[in-house]
């Protein structure tokens, strides 16, 4: 083999081997259950098969030498480049390529946004908002006892009369169908007088009724609360763990497992609170936290397969076409050389 071959040569090993290095790290987040060398082995074989298909074309389009079944090994190159690199290499190799320049700061931002409502859990800041419409009903009912009460709708008689305990029956019926053992706790033994304090007293006890209402039933639970807490502390910690692996450009696989298995549960937490948790509509969060089958974003970005779906759907910008067409610089330099290689010149 003469030496400009030989230069040929190398630079399809070297180009071959960035771009099977790029595949079979795709593959390998796909295919986890997969060992690595067997991974290793279907993306070199892909590749061999891509490049022999190009070479096929190469051969049939070179009118200066004859060819046996031109056409025929036209469109099988045409088949194999198609089957083995546009729908293998090259998607897996930009895959590769976008996910080692972005999955650190998609990870950090997926943590951002996780903690965001977890802290709203952990806090019990929001209420349902079905117990304001209990709330409603209970004071609307509790206005009507006391202008009762306070003699404002004669000829009802004021004072701690039969129309003032049917309204607070009224109201512990509701107050019990909410939540068992609670009322307010009627005072028979001053059952037609008149003392504002006594309709005072049944406010009190309203209010702290209420309070207890959706303290139990309509704010997260304590427990919830205690475990987004939980959540919050280990997704800081790889956070800076993630923090200082973008500033060092090293990107660690264990760590973004790791760190995605902590995503996992903390995606759980929230939707196991949803009712709790104001999601940022814009961005479409109530359906990514919510759904079925919970998959977090940074999950989604280790799929060379939801990676594409997602940016023919527009969800990357318009820079993902520079991870492509490096892809394809890549492969094509490779299988330049590989044509020229062994190319028949006889």
């Amino acid at each position: 083999m003469e030496l400009k071959k030989w230069l040929t040569f190398a630079g399809f090993l070297i180009l071959a081997g960035i771009s099977c290095w790029a595949t079979e790290h795709s593959f390998h987040l796909l295919i986890k259950w997969m060992p690595e060398f067997m991974v290793w082995g279907l993306t070199i074989a892909l590749f061999i098969v891509a490049s022999y298909g190009t070479k096929l074309i190469f051969d049939s389009l070179d009118y200066d030498n004859y060819v046996d079944h031109r056409r025929g090994k036209f469109w099988t190159g045409v088949v194999l480049v198609i089957l083995f690199w546009l729908l293998m290499s090259m998607p897996t190799n930009t895959h590769t390529f976008f996910y080692n320049h972005n999955i650190g700061n998609k990870v950090q931002d997926d943590i951002a946004t996780t903690e965001t409502y977890l802290q709203q859990i952990s806090k019990r800041q929001n209420v349902d908002s079905t117990f304001f419409k209990v709330r409603s009903v209970v004071d609307s009912i509790f206005r009507e006892a006391e202008e009762n009460f306070l003699g404002h709708k004669p000829p009802i008689p004021r004072g701690n009369g039969p129309y003032v305990k049917e309204e607070i029956t009224k109201i512990n019926d509701i107050l019990e169908k909410e939540l068992a053992g609670t009322a307010i706790p009627y005072n028979n033994a001053a059952y037609g007088t008149f003392n504002p304090a006594i309709i005072t007293d049944y406010g009190n006890h309203k209010l702290v009724s209420l309070e207890r209402i959706k303290d139990k039933k309509y704010q997260v639970s304590t427990q919830a609360a205690s475990e987004a807490r939980e959540y919050i502390r280990q997704l800081d910690i790889m956070s800076d763990t993630i923090a200082k692996m973008v500033q060092n450009g090293d990107i660690h696989e264990s760590i973004i497992t790791q760190t995605e298995g902590v995503l996992q549960t903390s995606y759980a937490c929230v939707k196991n609170n949803s009712n709790f948790v104001k999601f940022n509509s814009e961005e479409n969060d109530k359906e990514v936290y919510t759904a079925e089958n919970i998959e977090t974003r940074t999950k989604r970005m280790l799929s060379v397969i939801d990676v594409w779906i997602d940016f023919f759907h527009g969800k990357y910008p318009i820079s993902f076409f520079w991870y492509i067409l490096l892809s394809i610089l890549v492969d094509v330099g490779a299988f330049l050389f590989f044509d020229f290689t062994f190319k028949n010149d006889d």
